[in-house]
């Protein structure tokens, strides 16, 4: 495609979004100054099911090019919305849990584009969990919860994250998300001791916990014998010139035609006796 076509199609792309923007825009000031209240409900069924098409539109774009998986994101994104202005016209719902409905969709994202590439898209677990501690903290908030409740679940599931990250992807390559996800659980747990200790004795004794894990590391690391695994060094046994090999070799695979039937480079050391040795 030339520079030129690339630039037309640029400009068709944004007077798009400006049309899109600037309609959906005095659309919404309508609505709130009152100018479709006697057709409400119908609008909201309108409106959620043009969301549902333009869902279905970045899904069916993303299918055609699978190596634009940002599509996904307005793909679900457009989805929930619409499941969100549907789930407005419910009047026995609690709009608290329609709001984390929005937080949720985000979160299906993120694990839709996690699971296309576990490898290379481990990233996409960290945003993808954090939308869904934040719709579950926001649906929780609908029932007459304590705050420092909501701030414990807020917290602790954010560090589960980071911890359910390290669980999901390579150990040895993801070991720096226990440092935020521990502390995270920890301070989640603190704030929960710290309002209810004084109901129950147990809960200001649970620093203990920390303490016994703290002596656990501390005894594996004096008890850890030191040199770690030993490299297993594997080589080709020697063979002799008709392929058998040799008294206390190990057996090995007959050559097939046209292989080197000797011995392998390095596989064996000879010494040379002493040309002035009598």
């Amino acid at each position: 495609m030339s520079t030129q076509n690339r630039g037309e199609d640029n400009r068709v792309g944004s007077f798009t979004w400006a049309g899109a923007f600037v309609l959906g825009g005095l659309g919404l000031l309508l609505y709130n100054l009152g100018a479709f209240d006697a057709a409400k409900p119908w609008l909201q069924y309108i409106l959620a099911g043009l969301l549902g098409l333009g869902s279905i539109g970045f899904f069916a774009s993303y299918f055609s090019r699978t190596s634009n998986w940002w599509r996904l994101i307005p793909a679900w994104t457009l989805l929930t919305l619409g499941g969100m202005i549907y789930l407005t016209t419910v009047q026995s719902l609690d709009q608290r849990i329609t709001a984390g409905l929005l937080f949720v969709g985000q979160a299906l994202a993120f694990a839709h584009i996690y699971l296309l590439d576990r490898t290379e898209r481990w990233w996409a677990v960290i945003p993808g969990g954090f939308m869904l501690v934040l719709g579950g903290v926001i649906a929780l908030s609908s029932r007459t919860m304590n705050p420092d409740t909501l701030g414990t679940t807020l917290f602790v599931g954010l560090g589960g994250v980071f911890i359910l990250l390290y669980l999901l992807g390579q150990r040895t390559r993801l070991w720096w998300a226990l440092i935020p996800g521990v502390v995270l659980v920890v301070f989640g747990l603190f704030l929960f001791s710290v309002e209810r200790s004084q109901e129950n004795t147990l809960l200001a004794w649970w620093p203990v916990v920390l303490l016994l894990f703290g002596l656990f590391l501390g005894w594996r690391a004096i008890t850890r014998k030191p040199g770690g695994e030993k490299l297993t060094v594997n080589s080709a046994s020697n063979l002799s010139r008709h392929g058998t090999a040799k008294p206390g070799a190990t057996a090995a695979i007959p050559p097939r035609l046209g292989e080197y039937k000797g011995p392998a480079p390095g596989a064996t050391v000879e010494v040379l006796a002493d040309p002035d040795e009598k």
